[in-house]
């Protein structure tokens, strides 16, 4: 009890930390638990002392002690972990288990022979220690990993303790209105439903589903918050979707995410779902799959390397139908370069026509295929932008159009063989390639930007010959133009573009240059979580100006220049809106064609939205482009 109550000074210094080091989460847990089980350990001694005294010999006595203190922990693990756990949470039976050792206590001092002042005694201290229980603290605990890591508007709405993990989910509120749901495991941002994260997530569906001319069976290794099985069951290809996760709490708490039970992935009846390892189960499994994709928890966490190694990747060749694809995680974010290539090198040993290709920034997706042909045709390729259930979020998570897939193509079996000349593959026997450190900071950044060249990935497109046998022909030609327009995604999506740099010259450019409306919508700072919150909002709460702000991009990116004119009127009411709206409407002017009234409210607030970092940027661009001075005199830099 005293321990549990004072974990909060011993917490205290690691709260700015993750806890990664092994030295460090000794360093945390070692005064909860060290205590205790030095006390435990005199206790075990001191009974068998006692027991000695009482019985025959030592060899009956130590025998009576390690009988029950074995049978104890049997029975201890199974109360726990599915009793204590489940039922009444971690404080709930820490209060509990302390309240049995005050009532075995009590009958030992009542049987003892000891005098009655002292039994009293010990029987107010153990009363007393109680008082010190803090319950209620289980609860900061858990929000201290939402506090550290989440975003301010994060509520937690479900926390659940199960037999491997603490489960925390959590709301992320924007513009009034629930925008994204992220996913805690024991203290872990581990996976969410933000934008961000489904456009990689569902991306594992939506290629393999248009290369494949027939995907009949699909296998997902680990469910997370659903988005991936939530695409494979909006598509009406699938016969049988299996789902395997370690966790039943994860699965359990799916309905966060889809509290429509029509909407629920695992409610849809072409679903079979295992809680199991997802390695075992492809090694007991005779069956073969059209597509098996998977995205486990980052790789560098304990046990998940299994998931990461040549003999694995061989395990989902093998488990693959002829034609069939597999679609994996690479996150080079939770990787170094050395264990970006390590990973690579082992996809590639098991996938003979291995390729990688851009998902969200620095979360990519690993591709192979066992012995696919093709092309399939143009229909069956672009058939997911006609289904009324896949469309909507295709277009709304930058995949507009079918040619778009293929600007997210990094390289194929050749470029990844030259890229991870030298490596050493991740393997069974060497899981520490997983964690190998950095060759240097320069290595690792050019690592990034060889990944990040959409110039160079545009020629390796146009050139590959498993390009040239899988895609159909008119559309890999269309792909080409596609790069200039992945080339600004991926500044966006890689958080990559100089905070002091105008996007403006981008977002033009998106406008004028190409039919799409992502690039300029999410330049322009709205993205299709805060897009959906303003779509479902009621009338009077459409009216506050953030959400004018939001609906003047959404006009902008459709190009109706003056219909975004009023929003962006509405939207300078909220001082923090001020100089991003009225900017806005100056260039929504220009593009209008009304560059006289442009430069008149340019030069009638000049002053006041000043001329620092990236608006100085814009004014340049602005008057390169439409002549417009707010000054009526040369901008410094400006040629």
């Amino acid at each position: 009890i005293l321990c549990y109550a004072a974990f909060p000074l011993v917490l205290g210094p690691f709260l700015a930390d993750a806890f990664p080091h092994s030295l460090r989460i000794a360093a945390l847990g070692s005064p909860l638990v060290l205590p205790v089980s030095f006390a435990s350990g005199a206790f075990f001694t001191l009974l068998g002392a006692r027991l000695h005294a009482n019985l025959p010999s030592e060899m009956v006595a130590a025998g009576s002690l390690s009988f029950a203190n074995t049978v104890g922990a049997a029975l201890g693990s199974i109360a726990g972990g599915f009793l204590l756990l489940p039922l009444l949470g971690m404080e709930c039976s820490l209060l509990l288990l302390a309240l049995a050792y005050g009532g075995i206590g009590a009958l030992l001092l009542a049987g003892c022979g000891l005098p009655r002042r002292t039994r009293v005694a010990g029987a107010a201290v153990f009363a007393a220690s109680l008082t010190f229980f803090p319950l209620g603290a289980m609860q900061r605990y858990v929000r201290t990993p939402v506090e550290r890591l989440g975003d301010p508007g994060d509520r937690i709405v479900a926390v659940r303790e199960g037999q491997a993990e603490t489960i925390v989910y959590v709301a992320s509120e924007e513009l009034g209105g629930t925008a994204a749901h992220r996913m805690f495991t024991n203290a872990y941002s581990m996976s969410g439903t933000a934008f961000y994260g489904r456009r990689y997530m569902k991306l594992y569906v939506y290629l393999p589903v248009a290369l494949h001319p027939a995907p009949r069976r699909a296998l997902l290794i680990s469910y997370g918050v659903g988005c991936t099985a939530k695409a494979l069951t909006d598509s009406t290809e699938f016969e049988s979707i299996d789902v395997v996760d370690t966790s039943k709490d994860i699965l359990e708490l799916g309905h966060i995410v889809f509290p429509d039970p029509a909407e629920h992935p695992l409610r849809d009846p072409r679903v079979r779902v295992h809680v199991e390892d997802g390695r075992y189960f492809l090694q007991t499994t005779a069956r073969e799959f059209d597509l098996i994709t998977g995205e486990p928890p980052p790789p560098d966490m304990a046990g998940v390397v299994n998931l990461y190694t040549r003999e694995y990747f061989e395990l989902v060749h093998a488990r693959l139908a002829p034609g069939g694809i597999a679609t994996y995680w690479l996150p080079t974010h939770a990787l170094s370069d050395r264990a970006t290539r390590s990973v690579l090198r082992a996809f590639c040993d098991a996938f003979a026509d291995c390729s990688l290709w851009n998902g969200s920034g620095s979360d990519l997706m690993l591709v192979g295929t066992r012995d696919a042909a093709g092309p399939v045709t143009e229909a069956r390729f672009a058939a997911q932008w006609r289904d009324p259930a896949v469309a909507p979020e295709l277009t709304a998570l930058g995949f507009e159009r079918p040619e778009q897939l293929g600007a997210l193509f990094i390289g194929d079996a050749d470029y990844l063989g030259a890229l991870t000349r030298g490596a050493a593959a991740v393997v069974d026997d060497r899981p520490k390639r997983i964690t190998a450190s950095v060759t240097s900071q320069a290595g690792l950044e050019g690592l990034r930007a060889e990944l990040m060249d959409s110039e160079g990935a545009r020629q390796r497109f146009r050139d590959s010959a498993w390009v040239a046998r899988l895609w159909p022909p008119r559309l890999r030609d269309a792909s080409l133009a596609y790069f200039e327009w992945q080339r600004v995604l991926n500044l966006y999506l890689w958080g990559s573009r100089d905070p002091r740099e105008s996007s403006i010259g981008d977002v033009y450019r998106s406008l004028t240059a190409s039919e799409l409306h992502a690039p300029a919508r999410w330049l322009l700072g709205s993205n299709p979580d805060q897009q959906r919150v303003v779509a479902a909002a009621p009338p009077e709460m459409r009216a506050r100006p953030d959400h004018q702000l939001h609906l003047a991009i959404l006009r902008l990116s459709e190009r109706d220049y003056a219909g975004a004119l009023p929003a962006l009127r509405a939207a300078e009411a909220a001082p923090p809106l001020w100089r991003q709206s009225l900017g806005l409407q100056i260039f929504a002017l220009a593009m209008d064609g009304q560059v006289e009234a442009a430069q008149a409210l340019a030069r009638t607030h000049y002053q006041e939205l000043g001329e620092s970092g990236r608006l100085q940027s814009f004014w340049r661009w602005m008057k390169e482009r439409f002549g417009l001075d707010p000054r009526g005199v040369e901008l410094a830099g400006a040629p």
